[in-house]
């Protein structure tokens, strides 16, 4: 069985919870021993782990990136600041790391390696993808951070890491607090794929698409027309797996309806493009690699999940596919064509709203401003011109492009919702257990990273000075009263 991100993530979300019920209950029955110098010893493998997940995807352009503040403490964290403030360092290396938090960092690692080789996020479907991978991510840190804490209270030589660590359950509770509805995207279904998957097959085709419609010189009227009917068959190919697994009941039957219709609609929305009118042109050489990856694409699909002209009926889908699996990939599939679908528009939108790409049937041409000479003389020797700008052929187009990224956009929302339970939990410690996915509670006491000092009410702008507490030492002493 192949391993995906989003099996990892539920593994250690469900880790990381009975983590914090464990701690929880020898709070309340307060005999945490040396479990607090335990858990310390392995927090650089965590934070680690957690910052090679939020590098594994770069997101572009950078300046849209607001994990800095979280990179940061993590990146001293991972490199021994609590180690080298602790006062009995030695004593706490002596002791063995927690095997709990350890394999919470092993499996945030194996996430980092999975997603090895994902090509930086660019669009918004992308973006939002990773916003959700992000969030589940330092939502983990957040809970270990959050039960950590309370394992160094009491201790007077340990307050300097304490420090830190507060100021790593500060950073990253705003992400932490992100629902868990928006957390599901294509990433958790990044997994490790043969060559000759449909996995594979599919994450080729996307690669290729949207290179050659990204392309000015290499878009071309079969390309668009051939990348319309790719993403005709992925919609169909994925309502028809939606249903089959509400069918045998592996998902929650009314967000799988949902789900459906919208793919329903999606695969309605993409005829048009498919059919790319007769009376307008767009000239281009075919690029092999593209041809390639479509075809292939189409075989897989026809060799695995049509029985002749029709699909496999959902009993014989299950016996031959694991079907959370085969869902996944359609998850993955459809964000897919989000990308594809947004590239083809793009494409689409350069063309028409440009000048001397697209051609038109001269006998076509409505406008009356230019039904000229030239265009009546090429209307008589049924001749081609170039497409006015504004030509009702043209916005047609346009029209149909958007309309399928728009149903693309709600389709792919609509089938991430299916990911995820819907059993919702309460800790004690201002975590909430949601959707399979910890999630922070916005709480009133949380520590605070700057030291506010007022001198006087008189004292006009200087009433306010903020000093910032260093994280690599013992915080400074407080201000003479």
């Amino acid at each position: 069985m192949t391993t995906t991100v989003g099996m990892l993530l539920d593994d250690v979300h469900t880790r990381a919870w009975d983590l914090c019920a464990e701690l929880e209950d020898r709070r309340a029955e307060n005999r945490y021993g040396e479990r607090g110098l335990e858990v310390l010893a392995v927090w650089p493998r965590l934070a680690t782990a957690a910052l090679r997940v939020l590098d594994a995807v770069p997101l572009e352009p950078a300046w849209l990136d607001d994990m800095g503040s979280v990179r940061l403490v993590l990146g001293q964290v991972g490199r021994g600041v609590l180690e080298a403030t602790a006062d009995n360092g030695s004593a706490a290396a002596s002791l063995k790391p927690d095997p709990a938090v350890g394999e919470l960092a092993l499996r945030l690692g194996l996430i980092a390696d999975l997603l090895v080789g994902e090509k930086p996020a660019r669009t918004d479907v992308d973006r939002a993808a990773l916003e959700g991978l992000q969030a589940n991510v330092v939502s983990i840190v957040h809970a270990v951070a959050t039960v950590s804490l309370p394992l160094l209270q009491d201790r007077d030589h340990l307050q300097a890491p304490r420090s830190v660590l507060a100021a790593v359950k500060a950073r990253t509770e705003r992400f932490a607090m992100i629902p868990a509805e928006r957390r599901s995207g294509r990433y958790e279904d990044v997994g490790a794929v043969t060559s000759k998957s449909l996995d594979a097959a599919i994450s080729t085709w996307v690669h290729a698409t949207v290179d050659i419609l990204s392309s000015r010189r290499g878009v071309s009227q079969a390309a668009l027309q051939v990348a319309a009917g790719d993403a005709l068959i992925l919609t169909a190919t994925a309502g028809t797996v939606c249903a089959a697994a509400r069918r045998l009941g592996l998902v929650d039957a009314d967000r799988a309806a949902v789900a459906t219709s919208a793919l329903g609609a999606a695969h309605a929305a993409w005829r048009r493009p498919a059919a790319w009118p007769e009376t307008v042109r767009l000239e281009g050489v075919r690029d092999p690699e593209h041809v390639h990856a479509s075809r292939q694409l189409r075989k897989l699909v026809t060799d695995n999940l049509r029985q002749g002209r029709d699909w496999l009926p959902p009993e014989r889908m299950a016996d031959r596919f694991d079907m959370g699996l085969l869902l996944g990939t359609m998850r993955r599939g459809v964000h897919g064509v989000g990308n594809v679908a947004l590239a083809h528009f793009q494409a689409l939108d350069t063309l028409v709203r440009g000048r001397g790409r697209l051609w038109i049937a001269a006998s076509a041409v409505t406008q009356a401003a230019y039904r000229g000479p030239t265009t009546i003389e090429a209307a008589l020797r049924h001749g081609w011109v170039q497409m006015p700008l504004g030509e009702p052929a043209g916005r047609a187009l346009h029209a149909d492009a958007k309309h399928a990224l728009d149903m693309t956009t709600m389709a792919l929302a609509a089938l991430d919702r299916t990911a995820a339970s819907v059993t919702t939990r309460q800790s004690d410690g201002g975590l909430r257990w949601d959707r399979a996915r910890i999630v922070a509670v916005e709480t009133t006491d949380q520590p605070v990273l700057f030291e506010t000092v007022r001198s006087s009410p008189l004292a006009g702008f200087r009433a306010e000075q903020r000093n910032p507490i260093q994280l690599g030492g013992r915080p400074a002493p407080g201000p003479r009263r």
